[in-house]
């Protein structure tokens, strides 16, 4: 149930409402300037996905990943994530599920693609001569996940543990000359030397704690977004979050962050720069 709908500086349109007892708020507009109306150390946890470089056009003007340069990339996500440090509270965890990226240095794409028209085509910045800044050969995976990994921990984070997403199912790749892809990073940083972890979901999962093998979730949404699944998010709030926390995901999309969390007790705050995928959400939560 919908509380509160105004819009703040900056632009910012926020919804406030309720759901299973627990609160929800929604911001659209830029991340880093939609988390600046957040307070310091006001959030448990953030679990969130960004846009990855160079794959996908939203459509959004000041969408982040249509960067010329891969640094752009870095440098914009950090403001965000410069900003995401100062709202979580000292003993609070952040999960960042980042993909990667290869540069083919080969200009325009000519293929189709049936499953999602968001997929970019044409000269993309990753393919431009020089465009990547960065000195790699074509073919090259560019490393997109350590590069923003290796630039948060100049900016005070601390990563403790790579977990890497086992995408077990998931589609093969159309290429012939390398081994298909079937794995995505997801980065564990803290804030503080203490913060809250609870084990105890690992062992009693009886999985390697550090491999989580998920079946990645099928887009069945009515909005061409990335989503990935419940469980991911499920995993990371019950060893990442204390009881009735506050969650925060700055990259919503459709909302799985909220929705799960919501589901599992928890308040949840999400941002995206995209008013229909923020109409989307604020649907899917009324009908929880």
């Amino acid at each position: 149930m919908i509380i509160e709908n105004k819009f703040l500086d900056y632009n910012i349109q926020q919804w406030k409402g309720t759901c299973q007892n627990n609160e929800w708020t929604l911001l659209c507009g830029d991340a880093a300037l939609a988390l600046q109306q957040l307070d310091d150390q006001s959030v448990n946890c953030i679990i969130t996905s960004p846009p990855y470089y160079s794959l996908r056009d939203y459509g959004v003007n000041g969408q982040i990943g249509l960067e010329e340069t891969v640094n752009e990339y870095i440098n914009a996500l950090s403001a965000v994530m410069d900003q995401a440090y100062r709202v979580l509270k000292k003993d609070g965890l952040l999960f960042l599920n980042l993909g990667d990226t290869y540069y083919s240095g080969k200009g325009a794409s000519h293929g189709k693609d049936e499953k999602s028209h968001k997929r970019r085509f044409g000269l993309r910045p990753v393919d431009k001569s020089g465009g990547l800044g960065i000195n790699v050969c074509r073919k090259s995976i560019i490393g997109i996940p350590w590069r923003v990994a290796i630039e948060m921990t100049t900016r005070n984070w601390i990563l403790r543990s790579p977990i890497i997403w086992h995408r077990d199912k998931a589609l093969p790749e159309s290429v012939k000359d390398r081994p298909h892809r079937s794995y995505e990073y997801i980065f564990m940083f803290a804030k503080d030397r203490k913060y809250f972890f609870n084990r105890q979901p690992l062992i009693d999962k009886q999985i390697d704690e550090d491999v989580w093998t998920i079946i990645p979730r099928p887009s069945g949404t009515k909005i061409n977004t990335a989503p990935y699944p419940d469980e991911l998010v499920s995993r990371c709030l019950s060893i990442g979050c204390p009881n009735g926390g506050t969650v925060l995901d700055p990259f919503v999309g459709s909302g799985t962050t909220m929705k799960v969390s919501l589901e599992n007790g928890y308040n949840a705050i999400g941002i995206d720069l995209s008013n229909e995928f923020c109409q989307y959400v604020i649907k899917e939560l009324e009908d929880l």
